[in-house]
């Protein structure tokens, strides 16, 4: 009897600390359950650190590598930036230079046009011409020049030849055309009033009054040549602002600078002296027309 309940209280025992264990163990459970949760984030966040990391690094790289390639471009936006400062100064230093020595040649005059008497059937022929022409015309009989008004000749600014100038040039070259004017040569020279270039699109092809100058002076020839006179027989130059015969001061007197004088001279007398300029394409005459629409200088 006393081995029953001794057994009795045995396994009462047992089941006693059987059913207290058991608590602790779900407890225990538990506890591990969510230390493997708090290690798997623990992981997770590591790793997400870790990527955050290399990305950051290859941004550092990026930027690195975008900022030297800004450097270089820079580098290379100063070094155009200065060849070009170089550049301009060297186009307007050899500007200068063209302008001084056109003035220079201006002055020491090495140009020199021979006052020769016409003969009478040429400068008869001449001055019918010009009383034809009055107010657009003139002619000195004593140094054989025919002088026009260039504003009569061109658009201010412009070198194309008015169409409406054209009749007056139509009725020159049938003159240096004829048997009277065989032995005789002609010199076409353009004048400007001192009035700087001052528009862009007038400055692009005369860059200053002696290109202006010049350059009407070609235009002249190529009409004249177009009218028969042979190259052979034509000379260009341009004196710019240099030669005026009035005042730069009032309008009038400006209009009297613009001018295109034609020379007459023996054939041959300008050999040495100065060589035939070439003359401008169709495609340079169409191409400024096309620029000129608006001709104020």
């Amino acid at each position: 009897m006393r081995k029953v309940q001794l057994f009795g209280v045995l396994v009462a025992g047992c089941v006693a600390a059987i059913s207290t264990g058991c608590v602790s163990l779900d407890d225990h459970r538990q506890l591990q359950m969510a230390h493997r949760t708090l290690e798997a984030e623990k992981a997770q966040l590591e790793q997400e650190l870790y990527d955050l990391r290399n990305s950051n690094s290859n941004l550092q790289t990026r930027l690195s590598s975008t900022e030297q390639h800004i450097r270089s471009k820079e580098s290379l936006a100063s070094n155009l930036q200065a060849e070009n400062n170089r550049l301009q100064a060297a186009v307007g230093s050899a500007q200068r230079t063209v302008e001084e020595l056109a003035r220079q040649n201006v002055l020491q005059d090495p140009i020199i046009i021979e006052s020769t008497k016409l003969p009478e059937a040429l400068d008869s022929a001449l001055q019918d011409f010009a009383a034809r022409h009055p107010g657009s015309v003139s002619y000195d009989p004593n140094n054989g020049m025919v002088k026009w008004t260039s504003d009569l000749l061109f658009a201010l600014g412009s070198d194309i030849v008015k169409d409406s100038a054209k009749q007056s040039l139509d009725g020159f070259a049938s003159i240096m055309n004829s048997s009277a004017a065989q032995g005789f040569d002609v010199m076409v020279i353009g004048h400007t009033d001192d009035r700087p270039i001052k528009r862009a699109e007038t400055k692009r092809n005369h860059p200053t009054n002696w290109h202006l100058s010049s350059h009407r002076s070609i235009s002249v020839s190529n009409v004249l040549r177009d009218r028969g006179i042979s190259d052979d027989r034509i000379a260009v130059m341009g004196y710019g602002d240099t030669r005026p015969i009035a005042s730069n001061s009032t309008e009038a007197g400006r209009g009297q600078n613009r001018r295109v004088e034609i020379y007459i001279v023996p054939k041959g007398s300008m050999a040495g002296q100065m060589t035939n300029q070439p003359h401008s394409s169709q495609s340079e005459v169409a191409t400024r027309r096309a620029a000129q629409q608006d001709f104020t200088k």
